[in-house]
């Protein structure tokens, strides 16, 4: 007898529950006793769970519209910004490189785009040229 069987005859033994109990329990064991949830409860409780599914996918789509519309009006600021981050990089990496000619007693690169020069600098950079008085 397995331990599932033994424990329903324990209990019975006891007084824990009634005979009756005790063939329920055992019929249950054996796989061909009665359900404990009525088929109208059961029906029920599975009516919920569809009406819960299809609200979860009703729910994923609007959540996915609303998500994909924010993304496209977003897209061309962030595109915009990494542009914008990608040449101030690029200018303050040509900086470097002229302080670091500079440093050395080096002369520029003799381009009249040098950045070592303040007009180009600037305009590297994004900024107006210096004015000369």
């Amino acid at each position: 007898m397995n331990n599932e069987k033994m424990k329903v005859l324990e209990m019975l033994e006891s007084g824990k529950i009634n005979a009756d109990e005790a063939a329920k329990l055992l019929e249950a064991l054996k796989g061909g006793g009665q359900s404990f949830v009525n088929k109208e409860t059961r029906d029920n409780v599975e009516e919920k769970l569809r009406n819960f599914a299809h609200d979860c996918g009703k729910l994923a789509k609007e959540v996915g519209g609303k998500v994909q519309v924010f993304y496209k009006g977003v897209e061309p600021k962030i595109k915009k910004a990494s542009q914008t981050a990608l040449e101030k990089a690029a200018c303050v990496l040509e900086d470097l490189a002229c302080a670091i000619n500079d440093s050395l007693n080096k002369e520029c690169c003799g381009d009249e785009d040098c950045c070592c020069e303040e007009a180009s600098q600037a305009e590297c950079c994004g900024e107006e040229a210096p004015r000369e008085n």
